[in-house]
């Protein structure tokens, strides 16, 4: 239990400096943490819980302290919440079925996949939510193809961040497991 909420804590972490720190657009660690919560934790409220908390407390952060000159008041909860979180939503369980086990195909598949997916509804949440494109299906691919340049740059960091996390978990597994096997031995 003591590893399962200092591993939860660890992921908050990390989400909360990839999104605050200076970075391209996009380039978060985000998905890649959803992916791996939703392929450590059995337990799938628990696994969607750990990047839906990360998100809200660095949004908590960034449109408060960070973009606060923006804002009138301080506001838990921002416009367009309700399609980035649910793109979150989407994007773990989608993990959860293509990630059983850790191979890099399917860590790169899910990675595209959640890239895609976040694309595809936060974007259309800009667009339903936002006066500046037409209400109309050339307004939405307007709005897609203004956003092109996030899409890329969310796609390299979802796949650069799974493939260092994965990574570093697959490490951390065979490294235990021989330590493991070694004190077995003596």
């Amino acid at each position: 239990m003591k590893k399962t909420i200092l591993l939860a804590i660890a992921m908050i972490v990390i989400v909360f400096i990839g999104r605050v720190m200076p970075h391209p657009y996009n380039f978060t660690p985000v998905i890649a943490i959803t992916l791996l919560s939703s392929h450590i934790f059995k337990n799938k409220y628990l696994s969607l819980s750990i990047p839906l908390l990360a998100l809200w407390i660095s949004d908590l952060f960034i449109n408060n302290i960070v973009y606060a000159g923006y804002y009138s008041n301080f506001s838990f909860i921002s416009n367009g919440m309700i399609w980035t979180y649910g793109s979150i939503i989407l994007v773990g369980l989608i993990g959860n079925s293509i990630i059983k086990k850790v191979s890099s195909t399917k860590v790169a598949l899910a990675s595209i996949s959640g890239s895609t997916i976040f694309y595809l509804i936060s974007n259309f949440g800009v667009w339903f939510a936002s006066p500046i494109y037409a209400k109309s299906l050339s307004g939405l691919f307007l709005c897609y193809s203004m956003a092109l340049p996030f899409y890329g740059s969310s796609l390299a960091g979802d796949l650069t961040y799974s493939a260092l996390f994965f990574g570093a978990y697959q490490l951390a597994i065979s490294k235990s497991y021989n330590l493991n096997y070694s004190k077995s031995k003596i």
